[in-house]
């Protein structure tokens, strides 16, 4: 029973989205998506960007959130093409929260949201989100603690959100994106929405018995 717990407390259930390798403009593979998973707990949710090769100690990447039905009136999500960092990226209006990460100078990353009376609002490092490397797996993981939670219990079912990687300056497009088209050097780009919805975790005497029956479920797309 304690090994049935310990199997229960870990399961997470979520989307494989994949993203054709060699499709950017540039030669970086560091910056070339293959594919993006999101998967959740029914407590925390985590997004892994997998690249071609991480293989370099630069490489900036942005992911673009929008929970569609939950409209504060204080967040009432950005205009198109404005995101804090000042990419060159438009078709993502409605953005919610706007995460910046880099790898230079030991990696790091900013958790940003849009608040109507202050434009852009910086959360501080580590407010409920961590960001980890796999440089074997190629991959980089952020862990949203306690975001699948939060927003179901709005009754939202799901967000819709866009990955990217960039180049570190300011007016830069979008090199690669998971959905839309992504540009060179000096050229905008336009992304495209995609749709997750949250796992609806099973109680925890039904999680038992699969755990029992070795079985487990995943969607892919």
């Amino acid at each position: 029973m304690l090994v049935v717990a310990s199997f229960v407390s870990t399961v997470a259930m979520g989307d494989i989205y994949t993203d054709p390798t060699g499709d950017i403009a540039t030669g970086n593979a560091n910056l070339d998506i293959t594919q993006v998973e999101v998967t959740d707990d029914g407590t925390d949710m985590s997004i892994t960007l997998t690249l071609a090769d991480l293989n370099a100690d630069w490489g900036n990447y942005m992911i673009f959130m929008d929970i569609p039905g939950w409209s504060p009136s204080n967040m009432p999500g950005s205009p198109d093409n404005d995101n804090p960092w000042g990419r060159n990226v438009s078709g993502l209006a409605g953005t919610d929260y706007f995460v910046g990460s880099w790898l230079s100078g030991g990696g790091g990353f900013e958790l940003n949201g849009y608040f109507d009376s202050v434009g852009w609002f910086t959360f501080g490092e580590g407010e409920s989100m961590t960001m980890s490397i796999d440089w074997e797996n190629d991959s980089i993981t952020w862990n949203f603690v306690g975001w699948a939670n939060g927003i179901t219990t709005e009754g939202i079912e799901g967000l819709n959100f866009e990955v990217a990687t960039t180049g570190g300056n300011w007016g830069d497009p979008a090199i690669d994106l998971l959905g839309g088209e992504g540009g060179n050097w000096g050229e905008g780009s336009t992304g495209a929405w995609t749709y997750y919805e949250f796992s609806t975790i099973p109680a925890p005497s039904a999680l038992a018995l699969l755990a029992i029956a070795g079985l487990s479920r995943r969607r892919r797309h």
